[in-house]
């Protein structure tokens, strides 16, 4: 009998443990930031954006690719070689929304070696947007 109690709750404080992970991952990924979400604002049209990621640039801060997924959303993968060292790189789901100004929204998906934020400082991207689609973050 006390093995079965033992049993019940064992499996209760596992599942409770999992509940609590996934909320507060859940929770993680929609905070404003480079773990989360970070939105930029740019003047520039929808298909101008599209041209400017489909044409990597020799003197940009990351070396970089934008794929098309088959859902329709897009990948940013962005990665950083050092001369010495390991490539360093992370994921965006990126997404562009036209309006007055084009939005384009960055959802942080992970980092190469599983780290969960990203390696790249927020004054990194940011630098980076406002090169490739002179958008600036808005908040």
């Amino acid at each position: 009998m006390n093995g079965l109690i033992s049993a019940v709750l064992l499996i209760g404080a596992a599942v409770v443990l999992v509940f609590v992970l996934k909320q507060q991952e859940k929770r993680r990924r929609s905070e404003y930031g480079p773990a989360g979400c970070s939105e930029f604002r740019t003047d520039l049209a929808l298909d101008e954006c599209f041209d400017r990621l489909a044409a990597p640039q020799e003197e940009e801060i990351f070396a970089y690719e934008c794929t098309r997924e088959r859902d329709g959303s897009f990948t940013l993968h962005l990665t950083l070689h050092r001369p010495t060292q390991q490539p360093v790189d992370t994921l965006y789901t990126l997404r562009l929304d036209p309006g007055n100004q084009t939005v384009v929204t960055l959802f942080f998906i992970r980092e190469a070696f599983g780290s969960p934020e990203p390696v790249f400082p927020p004054e990194m991207l940011d630098e980076f947007m406002a090169q490739k689609l002179e958008a600036h973050r808005t908040h």
